[in-house]
C-alpha cells in the first residue's frame, strides 16, 4: 500500500497551518508546514506532493516562493490562499502557471475548510499518490490516464450569435475510472504533461475524433470540428504529418481547427510557430484558446497564422448587463480579432443576458452551457434542436 500523500502547507500564521493541517489530514493525507523565513527555505527544498500556500507571507515574499517552487517542483499541484480580493488571486494563479506550477484552486479568506478539504481530494482521485477516501489507496499512471479503455469524447457546440445556427463543435476529452467515475480533465491532463505524453494524449483524441466523424451523422455534416493541442506538442516536427494522415481520413483539413491551450508555459515561439504554420499550409484552421487570461497575449496572435479567437470564460463573467457600456478588456478583445480577420468566439455563456451582450459587443459566434453542455455524439442533435427553441426567444 502506498504512503499517504504529503502536503505542504505554507503560510506565516501557525494557528492558519494547524487548521488546515487538520483539513489534509481529515482527508486522508500527510501534511506538514512551514511559517517562519528559515523553515519555508528548508520545506521547499523538501519532497511532498501538493502545496497550500499563503500569497502574504509577512519577512517572506508569496511570489518568490512560488518561483523557487516552479524552479525545483516543475508541474507541482498548488492551492492558492490569501486575503487579498479575488482578482488578485487570478493574477497570482496566472503568475504560478508561469513558473510551471499547476494550480488547482484559489481561496480568498475567510475560506470554506470543506471546499478546501474538496479540492484536495478531487486532485487526489488521479494523482500518481492518489487516494480514495472511500476505500483502499489506488495509484493511477500514466499508462492508464491514457488506456483508450478510459479515454473517450465530447462535444460542445458553438452556434452564430445572429442566426444561432451551429458553426461547429469543440472535442473535449474525458476519463472515466470504472470505480472512480469522471475526473476533472484539469487533473489527468496535467499528469500527462508532467510525465512528457503528451503527444500521446493528442494522437488519441485525434484519432477518437476521426472515428466518432465517421461514424456518427451529427458529426459527418459537422461543418468545423475542434480539437485542443497544448503548447508542449508545438515542437513535435511530425504533428503535421500525422495530423493529416489521421484527421483527413474522416473530413477535409478546413473542417478541423486545433486550439492552442496553454496549461503549460509557452516557452520558445520560434519551433511553434513553424509547426502552427505548417499545419494552416495543410488546410487546418487555428483557434487561440482562452484569449484574455494573460497568457494568451497580443504578440502570439499578431505572430501567428490563427483563423478564430476565442474570449475566455473569466473575461465574459465580466460582462455587466446593468454597466451603461460593455467591459473594455472584452471589447478590445473582440475589436483585436476582428481587425486581424479573425472569427471570435464567446466562451462561456450561461445566460440569454450573456449571450445578448457577447451578440450585442460583435462576438460571431458562442459556446457554453446556454447552448449546450458537452454531450455524447449521439446527444449532438436533440441538444441542438432544445437550443434552436431556445433562440426563438432571445430576441
Amino acid at each position: 500500500m502506498a504512503d499517504a500523500a504529503r502536503v505542504l502547507v505554507i503560510d506565516d500564521e501557525v494557528a492558519i497551518c494547524e487548521l488546515i493541517e487538520a483539513v489534509a489530514e481529515s482527508a486522508g493525507f500527510s501534511a506538514h508546514s512551514a511559517s517562519t523565513p528559515a523553515d519555508i527555505e528548508r520545506a521547499v527544498e523538501g519532497r511532498f506532493d501538493l502545496v497550500v500556500l499563503d500569497l502574504s507571507l509577512g519577512e517572506v515574499d508569496g511570489i518568490e516562493v512560488m518561483s523557487r517552487l516552479g524552479a525545483r517542483h516543475r508541474g507541482m499541484p498548488v492551492i492558492l490562499v490569501s486575503g487579498a480580493d479575488q482578482s488578485l488571486l487570478d493574477t497570482a494563479g496566472r503568475i504560478a502557471e508561469m513558473h510551471k506550477l499547476r494550480v488547482i484552486g484559489t481561496f480568498a479568506k475567510p475560506f470554506s475548510l470543506d471546499v478546501l478539504r474538496t479540492a484536495m481530494l478531487e486532485w487526489s482521485q488521479v494523482s500518481d499518490q492518489a487516494h480514495d477516501p472511500t476505500g483502499p489507496r489506488v495509484v493511477v499512471g500514466p499508462d492508464e490516464l491514457l488506456d483508450s479503455e478510459f479515454l473517450h469524447l465530447v462535444y460542445q457546440p458553438k452556434v452564430s450569435t445572429v442566426s444561432g445556427e451551429v458553426t461547429g463543435v469543440e472535442a473535449l476529452v474525458r476519463w472515466r475510472h470504472p470505480t472512480h467515475g469522471d475526473v476533472s480533465p484539469s487533473v489527468f491532463v496535467a499528469l500527462i504533461e508532467e510525465a512528457g505524453r503528451t503527444s500521446e494524449l493528442l494522437d488519441s483524441v485525434m484519432a477518437m475524433a476521426s472515428r466518432d466523424r465517421l461514424r456518427y451523422r451529427a458529426l459527418k455534416s459537422m461543418p468545423d470540428v475542434s480539437v485542443n493541442i497544448s503548447v508542449l506538442d508545438l515542437d513535435d516536427e511530425e504533428l503535421p504529418r500525422r495530423a493529416q494522415r489521421m484527421l483527413t481520413e474522416a473530413a477535409p483539413a478546413d473542417a478541423w481547427t486545433f486550439e492552442v491551450t496553454e496549461t503549460a508555459p509557452f516557452t520558445d515561439a520560434a519551433p511553434a510557430l513553424s509547426i502552427l504554420t505548417r499545419l494552416r499550409l495543410a488546410g487546418f484552421r487555428l483557434a487561440v484558446d482562452d484569449f484574455g487570461t494573460g497568457t494568451s497575449n497580443y504578440e502570439r496572435v499578431l505572430a501567428a497564422p490563427f483563423t478564430e479567437l476565442k474570449i475566455d470564460r473569466a473575461m465574459v463573467g465580466r460582462l455587466d448587463i446593468h454597466a451603461s457600456e460593455p467591459d473594455p478588456m472584452v471589447r478590445s478583445g473582440v475589436e483585436v480579432g476582428h481587425s486581424l480577420g479573425l472569427h471570435v468566439v464567446a466562451e462561456g455563456v450561461e445566460t440569454p443576458d450573456q449571450f445578448r451582450m457577447v451578440r450585442d459587443i460583435g462576438c460571431d459566434a458562442a459556446q457554453g452551457y446556454l447552448i449546450s453542455p458537452p454531450v455524447a455524439p449521439v446527444q449532438i442533435d436533440a441538444a441542438l434542436d432544445e437550443w434552436r427553441r431556445k433562440f426563438e426567444f432571445l430576441g
